[in-house]
């Protein structure tokens, strides 16, 4: 029996993926749960992994290859040669005497070894050369990516040698063509996928397209919709004395260290218990069903993280029901993952409302952008001192600026400011730490 290994659902905004990483080869024994591609989604890079023990009869993807969900990526079998063809094909089945496939390496060009035998003859039987067509119809095989970089930069599909399995033509096949036609630019530039132009003021003096990441498309696409929410923002000075105060204390007499950023969720999830108007979102009309409100049963709390493949906001999950030290692990668990980009499915989207903060970046004050789907988002910047009047007489208290940005949809201006002020009030003395 052969077992399709698809792209799964990951996400509900998820269509697509991108291939990675291809770990495995051709007629290579497989256990149950180990990791046989890494695709990259607009949410995080995920692990596909075998769902049975066996030997993989063909590769169905290459690296670089932007593929829809449900497609298939691996096919594993019982045996080496199960789904391969009969006797009468041009491939034949695969034996024993048939030289051990080659490893697959990760590459960062996009590019994959060629396997023996290639995953095309072995599962299909094509019985096609590399330079060959997969079907006859002298259509070349080549992932979309790549066949759509080679049209931009102008290099016929035929002067390409493919080195994916099957002889099929990755981005960085592409990219080495360009190269020796002495093509400007890198051939991954020339993808048509969202792409962005670097201002050269049109005078050819050396700009160059840049292909937007799978995250990056997905940043620039929500915050287009961001843009189309009338939205408006408040902002207040805190004075944050007592939550410093509050912050060494709990520190050290619980049983793990908390941060400013545990306290601020902490309190941001107070302040939707007490105001739950700032965690319902606008859910637009559609056909004959007016526009409604939608209330979460619960506060999850998405967190801003910045990382090297762009802005990432994982969940955390029932904020107003978590302990102090409770929050800062699960706070910490989800930023290396976000970072390292291993996010699972249950630790993203569907967040009530979002906190961000670049006060570790120097920044006094800023206004977030809302994430689609929530009607809140608070941005804070770093502690800053600063003289205050104070009894008659003048104090130098730390203080930070907290921006409320609201869905004015849903929440009315008087009601962010009454949000605002008890936020505040919480930070200045009122809250009762969950710990």
């Amino acid at each position: 029996m052969v077992t399709d290994v698809v792209l799964p659902q990951m996400g509900l905004e998820v269509s697509e993926g991108t291939v990675t990483s291809v770990l495995v080869a051709a007629g290579q024994q497989v256990a149950q749960g180990e990791t046989v591609l890494e695709v990259e989604t607009d949410k995080a890079i995920a692990e596909v992994a075998a769902p049975r023990d066996g030997f993989v009869v063909s590769i169905d993807v290459a690296e670089g290859e932007t593929i829809p969900v449900g497609a298939v990526l691996v096919r594993i079998g019982d045996t080496v040669d199960e789904g391969a063809p009969g006797a009468d094909s041009p491939a034949g089945p695969v034996t024993a005497g048939d030289p051990p496939p080659l490893p697959v390496a990760k590459a960062s060009s996009g590019a994959v070894p060629p396997t023996a035998p290639p995953p095309g003859e072995s599962a299909h039987g094509s019985g096609l050369a590399i330079k060959e067509t997969s079907n006859g119809t002298g259509r070349r095989r080549a992932a979309p990516i790549a066949r759509r970089a080679a049209s931009e930069i102008g290099i016929p599909l035929e002067q390409i040698d493919g080195t994916g399995p099957g002889g099929r033509i990755t981005l960085g096949d592409v990219e080495q063509a360009a190269a020796r036609r002495g093509v400007e630019g890198e051939a991954s530039a020339a993808a048509p996928t969202a792409e962005m132009s670097v201002a050269s003021g049109g005078q050819g003096d050396g700009a160059r397209l840049e292909a937007l990441s799978v995250t990056r498309q997905s940043i620039a696409r929500r915050l287009t919709e961001s843009q189309l929410v009338p939205a408006y923002t408040l902002s207040r000075d805190i004075d944050v004395e007592w939550m410093l105060g509050e912050k060494g204390r709990i520190s050290a007499e619980g049983p793990a260290k908390v941060g400013v950023l545990d306290l601020l969720l902490q309190v941001l999830a107070e302040t939707l218990v007490r105001h739950p108007i700032l965690a319902a979102s606008f859910v637009p009309p559609e056909g004959d069903t007016p526009a409604q409100l939608r209330h979460p049963d619960g506060i999850d709390l998405g967190l801003a993280v910045a990382t090297d493949r762009g802005l990432l906001v994982p969940a955390i999950r029932r904020v107003h029901e978590l302990t102090l030290a409770e929050l800062a692990l699960e706070r910490a668990r989800l930023v290396e993952l976000t970072r390292s980009g291993r996010l699972g499915l249950g630790d993203m989207g569907g967040a009530a409302a979002t906190l961000s903060s670049l006060g570790t970046f120097g920044v006094d004050r800023f206004t977030a952008m809302l994430n689609p789907g929530e009607s809140s988002i608070l941005a804070v910047g770093r502690t800053v001192e600063r003289a205050v009047p104070r009894d008659r007489g003048i104090a130098v208290i730390p203080t930070i600026t907290a921006t409320f940005t609201f869905d004015h949809r849903v929440v009315d201006g008087a009601a962010g400011a009454l949000a605002l002020t008890e936020l505040a009030e919480l930070l200045e003395g009122g809250m009762a730490w969950r710990s």
